[in-house]
């Protein structure tokens, strides 16, 4: 199914994990992808694995950075199309161990980063004749992050608002704007920072009884990119394997309390 074909998709953090799944997600679906990650190393393997793919190296802490990154895909390809925000990341700190500096870091990293890529890339979909942007957030703008820390969830609660506002501004010009919130994801570097412990810990929390796939949150993300969500904007689906309704120890107790065996 190529019904992407013609069109060109700027994917942030699309080295790897939930941005590179999407990246080849897009790809195997007809569109023309450009990646934009800060590891120029991990870049290229990246676009070696995919069709014709784009590799721009850049930080989406830096307007001017990634207004002159989103221009040369625009130059390039002659349109751009679809922008999926993916570029992220959490220190685990409390109000009281944060410092300012790592505040300001992150918080640049998980909100800024998302509006200078919709602030730089919007006028060029505008010009292409309308498309989408979609942003990952997460199951932690929906409560907290017990492992990524403040910062992380008050700037993943603020796509909300910037997804919600973005897509008011841009619905005229034929713009949709949505967000993705994953829960527990598997990614390489979700591997690297958990313990042994917290690895084995998660699915037992969870009522798939399973941690979730960068892949499966890309095919999401793909829902909102396609027309299929045609009259979905302003909105944000999760992806999180149930673990709002709580987990498998929840549905025991609540069926004991029901006299079930």
């Amino acid at each position: 199914m190529n019904d992407f074909e013609g069109k060109v998709a700027l994917v942030t953090g699309g080295a790897g994990g939930i941005g590179g799944a999407t990246a080849a997600q897009l790809a195997a679906r007809g569109a023309r992808v450009a990646l934009l990650d800060t590891s120029a190393e991990r870049l290229e393997a990246a676009c070696a694995a995919l069709p014709d793919a784009i590799a721009v190296a850049g930080d989406v802490t830096n307007l001017a950075g990634v207004t002159a990154a989103c221009e040369q895909v625009a130059e390039r390809t002659g349109r751009l199309d679809i922008l999926v925000n993916v570029a992220g990341g959490g220190l685990p700190r409390s109000i009281e161990t944060m410092t300012g500096e790592e505040w300001d870091r992150t918080i640049a990293l998980n909100l800024s980063g998302p509006f200078n890529m919709i602030k730089a890339a919007a006028p060029l979909i505008r010009r292409s004749g309308g498309g989408a942007i979609v942003t990952v957030a997460s199951l932690a703008a929906l409560g907290i992050s017990l492992n990524s820390g403040v910062s992380y969830t008050a700037a993943k609660s603020g796509i909300l608002g910037l997804t919600r506002h973005a897509a008011y501004e841009l619905a005229s010009d034929g713009i949709r704007v949505n967000a993705v919130l994953p829960g527990a994801i598997m990614t390489e570097q979700m591997r690297r920072k958990i313990s042994p412990e917290a690895y084995a810990a998660i699915p037992k929390r969870s009522p798939i009884g399973r941690w979730i796939t960068p892949e499966e949150v890309a095919a999401t993300i793909l829902f909102f990119c396609s027309d299929a969500s045609s009259a979905c904007t302003g909105t944000h689906l999760l992806v999180d394997g149930g673990w709002l309704i709580g987990g498998p120890e929840d549905r025991d107790a609540y069926f004991r309390q029901r006299g079930h065996e």
